[in-house]
């Protein structure tokens, strides 16, 4: 009895040659040609409820007692992060608080942390509470380095704040007022504050050593990611 020959499934064995007297050559087809379906993604892993407190350095649309209208103030931030079964997604649910220009960011933001860590965006809803009213897009970074870090498993340190608008390029663009952002970082007790390079910081260098802050320069989220939480951005579930 032979052995039974395995084959790979990609393999062709070509047809033999046959001299042209010989050679049949198949009816005319008069159907088209039938393509490769799209590769369909997999449903994601579901993941329980992550709840993580995020720092955020914005302006103010109305004044806490204290401070006037249009001040930059330190703000601590709840978000929350999880899993939405039925892949009608992303559920994104700003609070009252969030004024329009940042619940926009915040709908970016987790668009392109999705991406990035290549979760289907479709299986995510993301609720952020914060509480006084808030608006701008520099909150952008870090509610997307929030955001890819609850999708991941990594906490963020707690010594850091960042200012900076999110792109849908992964890039961390600059902001202004960044002074005026560091008296807020300073407020909240953060020794670390994480800012969009492209911009001539140098002084920014000098005010942060003046107020014991460290300034970290970065253009990527992959760069935000990895001074915020110490890890580095990668794919869910590697």
């Amino acid at each position: 009895m032979r052995e039974p020959q395995t084959y790979s499934s990609l393999e062709v064995i070509p047809a033999p040659i046959l001299p042209q007297s010989q050679a049949v050559l198949p009816p005319e087809s008069k159907t088209t040609a039938v393509r490769a379906p799209a590769q369909i993604l997999s449903q994601p892993a579901p993941f329980s409820d992550v709840s993580l407190t995020v720092p955020v350095l914005s302006i103010l649309v109305r004044p806490r007692a204290g401070s006037i209208t249009g001040s930059w103030s330190g703000l601590v931030a709840r978000l929350i992060v999880g899993y939405r079964a039925d892949g009608k997604g992303p559920d994104v649910v700003p609070n009252m608080n969030l004024m329009p220009v940042s619940a926009e960011s915040l709908r970016t933001a987790v668009a392109v942390a999705a991406r990035a860590v290549g979760y289907d965006s479709r299986y995510v809803t993301v609720r952020l509470l914060i509480p006084v009213k808030m608006d701008g897009p520099s909150a952008g970074g870090i509610m997307a380095v929030g955001i890819a870090a609850a999708l991941l498993g990594d906490p963020i340190r707690q010594d850091i704040c960042m200012s900076g608008t999110i792109e849908p390029t992964l890039e961390i663009k600059p902001v202004g007022r960044l002074v005026d952002k560091m008296n807020a970082c300073r407020d909240l007790k953060k020794t670390t504050m994480i800012v969009p390079d492209g911009l001539d910081n140098s002084h920014l260098s000098f005010t942060g050593s003046e107020k014991a802050i460290h300034v970290i320069e970065v253009h990527t989220l992959a760069e935000a990611y990895s001074a915020a939480t110490g890890q580095v951005l990668r794919q869910a579930g590697h």
